[in-house]
């Protein structure tokens, strides 16, 4: 297996993207473009065409929208509802309520940072980090975006119910081994539920905001839990974009970015016409996740309700995507695909001090590096199954990342659905300090 060097580690919160604006407003999936086969389980071959050139699919009503009713009801009981004004009978009040929003909430959190501390807040006093320092993803992370202002509902997505009807359901796993093959990772979270709300008409313009999420994923999914009409924020994607940005990585299953990737990112925004996911409850799209996307400008009525999810193959993985915070002044650092995590004397931080804040980006359902270090293929689908081979439910049950290395993700008892999250922990309690600023951390990959 090739192991080349670890290139220079990045942040694993940080998204890829150029300044350059998307040049095309984004058209419709409307269902009567679908190609044959859209409304069943399993790949069509003009389906199979369609993904191999434009690295998307979407497949209607594949999960039975009764399903969602449940977790729709739950949403409207939540803080950023509850508190925010927002009143399910009155449409008028969920328009741009970001306004309205706190802005730092530690709702659906308990007393586990750092141990046994309360999650701090922008002033608190941080004996692990800088005051003010990030705290990472939370349950309830509300922002007011260039697009839209939208609620990601981080916190049931590790509910059991919720990734039962979403990325676990049946229908679901078929595509998921249709298009990429087993053995597929029997999924135990996902990121969520996001809801984008429609923009005030005399609030400033909004415009896209194309990225890539450049995390350890091999497919995308998003999958609408109520429906969703043109111009009312639907999912935007860029088809073919995966295409573009895959040969310039410098590796194939870990996403490393070269300057090609930059260059390919703005061609991708100049000349792919985008495309916005719309659909009915339990329509699913299916995307390579190289795909560059945004969130849909929000123009029209209703509340977009959609999963985001993140599906493998079950492969060889090694390190935990660790970030570790900077302290007496020093940056913050993160680990890098050997496991090593590097803290530069010179920046007036103290390399040895293991009581600093380690955290990851706890919403993913895969969060270690693949052990593969090999370049990108020729063929970017020449490990997919696209149709290759019949379904045959190749699934391996992993225990799940949080598990293995003992790190609290599930409420405890008392607290509601939809709560709970990955706290800091300590850099000592994780890695091991070799000297020289060097600490290795601790692998518990399967």
């Amino acid at each position: 297996m090739n192991q080349r060097l670890a290139p220079a580690p990045e942040d694993p919160e940080s998204a890829m993207g150029t300044k350059s604006p998307s040049t095309l407003a984004a058209l419709p999936t409307l269902r009567v473009h679908d190609p044959v086969g859209a409304h069943q389980c399993g790949l069509s071959p003009k389906e199979i065409e369609q993904f191999r050139r434009d690295g998307y699919l979407i497949k209607r009503d594949l999960v039975p929208g009764e399903l969602f009713q449940p977790i729709l009801d739950l949403w409207w009981q939540q803080p950023p509802v509850t508190e925010s004004g927002v009143i399910r009978e009155q449409p008028e009040t969920w328009v741009s309520p970001g306004d309205r929003w706190l802005s730092e909430n530690r709702w659906g959190l308990t007393n586990n940072w750092m141990g046994e501390n309360v999650w701090p807040g922008p002033e608190a006093a941080r004996p692990g980090a800088t005051v003010g320092d990030r705290v990472g993803r939370l349950p309830y992370k509300l922002t007011r975006d260039r697009t839209n202002d939208v609620w990601r509902w981080h916190g049931i997505g590790h509910d059991p119910e919720f990734v039962a009807c979403t990325t676990g359901h049946p229908n679901v796993m078929y595509m998921a081994e249709a298009l990429l093959g087993g053995p597929i990772k029997k999924p135990y979270r996902n990121r969520g539920l996001y809801a984008v709300f429609p923009c005030d008409p005399e609030g400033p313009e909004s415009i896209l905001g194309p990225h890539m999420d450049q995390n350890m994923t091999e497919l995308m999914v998003v999958t609408y839990l109520h429906d969703v009409e043109p111009g009312c924020g639907g999912f935007t994607f860029w088809p073919g974009s995966p295409q573009m940005l895959y040969p310039t990585s410098q590796q194939a299953f870990n996403w490393v970015a070269t300057g090609a990737s930059y260059e390919a990112m703005d061609k991708a925004k100049t000349e792919i016409q985008p495309l916005e996911f719309t659909g009915k409850a339990g329509d699913t799209l299916f995307c390579h996740a190289l795909m560059i996307h945004s969130a849909g400008i929000h123009q029209g009525q209703g509340i977009r309700f959609a999963c985001i999810q993140d599906m493998n193959k079950s492969r060889p993985r090694t390190h935990m995507r660790w970030t570790v915070a900077g302290k007496h002044g020093g940056p913050r650092v993160h680990c890098d695909m050997d496991g090593i995590i590097r803290i530069d004397r010179e920046t007036g931080d103290d390399p040895a001090d293991g009581d600093r804040e380690v955290t990851n980006q706890w919403i993913m359902d895969s969060n270690e590096f693949v052990v593969s270090r090999e370049p990108p293929h020729v063929d970017m689908f020449d490990e997919w199954n696209l149709g290759k081979a019949a379904v045959s439910g190749n699934i391996v049950d992993e225990q799940p990342w949080w598990e293995r290395y003992d790190l609290p993700m599930m409420p405890e008892e008392g607290m509601g659905r939809g709560t709970g999250g990955v706290p800091a922990v300590a850099l000592k309690d994780i890695a091991d300090y070799e000297g020289n600023g060097v600490w290795r951390v601790r692998r518990r990959a399967i």
